[in-house]
């Protein structure tokens, strides 16, 4: 509320940030604490305020500005901080959202990898037992005494067809 104050007062949104970061600064802060407790001493402790006279109804005043001002500080930069926190957590909840939905695109990336992976190595291997038996059966061909007849019925696992021509 304060803040837009000072944001709708000047035009600028860099003066009136300037302006609200002056305010609440620890500096400012600090000053307006050490401006309360010299306004309670002088007007709160009766040695004092007799020694000043008049001035402690006017130091009294002073205090309850200064630490009305203060406390109303305060509770503006309280609020501001946990506002902010509150944009940086929402801020992290949603990177932790991406990030989770990228380390599930990852697992599903390694998880194709590793079935095509599974999927190449399965190839392979009925590429070795293809490349075996063309092998077994090379050699049986070479074994055989007659080599003008380069089919028998041992080349054919079920037997040979009988298609009833023969």
């Amino acid at each position: 509320m304060i803040r837009q104050f000072f944001m709708d007062t000047f035009a600028s949104t860099a003066i009136s940030d300037f302006l609200w970061v002056a305010a609440t600064s620890e500096i400012a802060l600090s000053g307006l604490g050490l401006l309360i407790a010299v306004a309670g001493v002088v007007g709160y402790l009766p040695i004092v305020s007799t020694l000043l006279g008049g001035y402690g109804k006017v130091a009294k005043l002073v205090f309850i500005l200064a630490l009305a001002a203060l406390l109303f500080l305060l509770g503006f930069r309280t609020a501001d901080n946990r506002a902010e926190a509150k944009v940086l957590r929402a801020d992290v909840a949603r990177k932790d959202e991406v990030i989770a939905a990228k380390d599930f695109d990852l697992r599903l990336a390694l998880e194709a990898a590793e079935a095509a992976q599974k999927q190449r190595d399965q190839a392979a291997l009925r590429a070795r037992e293809a490349q075996d038996e063309i092998d077994d059966y090379a050699q049986r061909v070479k074994a055989r005494p007659n080599a003008s007849c380069v089919l028998a019925p041992s080349d054919f696992p079920g037997g040979l067809p009988d298609d009833g021509k023969r």
